[in-house]
């Protein structure tokens, strides 16, 4: 389902047609050096580019990048992300989204209370940093066509990482009422990468990384972003599930 659009210029790394001209010009030169070099495009990760992050970001400025959240969805939680955009994850996210689902009886009360105890955001049960306080995206539609990233089971299990991460595993029957949950769901979200004082996002293996391997040729080439700030509904440009013609153009998808 398609969102108010906004006023900024978009990116996507998946068009070339719409990156910046300077940005075009650098990511233009830094691909042929690569080529002089020797790189194969699928080895774009390994050719020196960091130090050209800085400069690609700037470039950026004035642009929203577009990038994608995979998760899956109940439709309440469509609701909220169209209503108050996408939240950093932090344990008052998990409890809300724990409590609303109890509340309206997709989780039992043992459920509920073994999901509520056991979860990422539990303090001693997470690894420091590595999810809290952040959104995660990524940036190229490639992670849906060349099944990469683990996006599969983050379309698969209801809750997001934080919640059935402990359980898909080693608790069938909870596993299974994860599977049951929702819907696999994309969202599309707009992305400001370069405002001067914006804390700036974690990116794997770098912005330039993915512009340089996409010029290159290589299809697949992408990253994953670790967004600090919450995503206001306005840059909440899509969210798409099976039936939805953007997300059933990718048929390795899960559907249901």
């Amino acid at each position: 389902m398609l969102m108010d659009p906004v006023g900024l210029p978009i990116v996507d790394v998946d068009v070339p047609v719409t990156w910046p001209a300077p940005l075009v010009g650098l990511v233009g030169e830094l691909a042929e050096a690569a080529r002089r070099l020797g790189h194969a495009p699928e080895n774009y990760q390994d050719v020196d580019l960091v130090p050209y992050e800085d400069t690609a970001l700037a470039l950026l400025e004035g642009h929203l990048v577009r990038a994608r959240h995979h998760t899956r969805l109940l439709d309440h939680e469509k609701d909220a992300i169209r209503s108050q955009g996408l939240r950093l994850l932090d344990a008052r996210l998990v409890s809300d989204r724990l409590d609303q689902a109890h509340k309206l009886g997709y989780l039992t009360e043992a459920e509920h209370e073994t999901l509520r105890t056991v979860n990422e955001t539990v303090p001693g049960q997470c690894v420091p940093g590595r999810r809290e306080g952040q959104v995660c995206l990524t940036l190229s539609a490639a992670a849906q066509l060349h099944h990469i990233h683990g996006i599969h089971r983050l379309l698969t299990y209801w809750g997001g990482e934080a919640i059935y991460w402990q359980h898909c595993e080693g608790s069938p029957a909870l596993a299974t009422k994860l599977r049951s949950l929702g819907v696999p769901s994309v969202v599309s979200a707009l992305l400001d990468l370069a405002t001067p004082g914006r804390q700036r996002p974690s990116i794997f293996p770098s912005l330039v990384h993915v512009f340089v391997g996409k010029a290159l040729g290589h299809d697949p080439a992408d990253a994953d972003v670790f967004y600090k700030s919450s995503i206001p509904p306005q840059r909440i440009e899509s969210i798409v599930s099976p039936g939805d013609v953007a997300y059933d153009r990718f048929p390795g998808l899960p559907r249901g």
